[in-house]
């Protein structure tokens, strides 16, 4: 694995696994608050969970790819033990995907909503609307007879 120090590789494999649990952890905390306000929500929604099932897959299957390059299994285990590799190294890249783009969704609906508020912000009130619809009225009959006037000038001159 890159030349890197077995030891090493195990002590970030740790790391990732307690940033997994306390990821969970904080995750359940968000789910319990949201169905306590009563919001329909589920676990496979919540970033956090899903961030931390990452967190330790990828950990494990660090570990597994130390034990494959170190030959720490037996030879009569690797028909089970590449497959497991391949399925959690898969499962682990899906679940980043899917990660990505549920951060994606979120963040185009922070957007619309922040779009939505600014339009509510700048929405005139009733007495606004009328007193602006008589301003332009006024506007329309002066550019109105503005443009008569030119067109007098033009066709005198």
């Amino acid at each position: 694995m890159l030349g890197l120090d077995p030891r090493l590789v195990a002590l970030l494999c740790l790391i990732f696994i307690g940033i997994g649990i306390f990821n969970i952890i904080q995750g359940r905390k968000r789910l319990r608050n949201e169905q306590a306000q009563g919001q329909r929500s589920v676990w496979y929604k919540q970033p956090g969970i899903l961030t931390g099932i990452e967190y330790i897959l990828l950990s494990f299957m660090f570990l597994l790819n130390i034990g494959i390059t170190s030959h720490w299994f037996p030879s009569d285990l690797n028909p089970i033990i590449y497959p497991l590799y391949l399925f959690i190294l898969f499962t682990s890249a899906i679940m980043a995907g899917v990660i990505i783009y549920m951060s994606m969704q979120v963040a185009r609906r922070r957007r619309a909503q922040m779009a939505n508020q600014e339009a509510q912000q700048t929405t005139p009130s009733t007495y606004k609307e009328v007193h602006s619809e008589a301003t332009l009225e006024k506007r329309r009959e002066r550019r109105k007879k503005a443009a008569a006037a030119r067109r007098r000038r033009a066709g005198k001159a």
